[in-house]
């Protein structure tokens, strides 16, 4: 049986994992244009923030959907998927903050070769 809260939860973990599939497509293309190698990208608020809010999307509707659905999933599975939306929106929150202080297209954290 199909219901509001589980419709809406389904579509909130589809967006996530949607947007998780553009942002990966968008810079595929980006980092071809700027030359620029996946290690250098990975790195980057530019590609970390939109990569942690649809993750974050994602988990949230994998917890809601578990929690409303005709036939509940396990307690401790939703509240691992809950666990892992605030990690992603706080980890969103710390590279919103690393962009906006150094730029989006340094890195977060430097890498320390021997």
């Amino acid at each position: 049986m199909i219901s509001p809260q589980g419709l809406l939860a389904n579509i909130l973990w589809l967006y996530g994992l949607s947007g998780v599939l553009a942002t990966f497509s968008y810079y595929a293309w980006y980092r071809k244009e700027h030359d620029l190698t996946w290690r250098a990208l990975w790195g980057m608020p530019r590609l970390l923030t939109p990569l942690s809010l649809t993750l974050t999307a994602f988990c949230a509707g994998m917890a809601w959907a578990g929690a409303v659905e005709y036939q509940p999933s396990p307690w401790w599975q939703t509240i691992a998927w809950s666990v892992l939306a605030i990690l992603f929106a706080v980890q969103c929150g710390l590279y919103v903050r690393a962009g906006r202080q150094t730029g989006w297209d340094n890195p977060v954290e430097e890498n320390k070769e021997p």
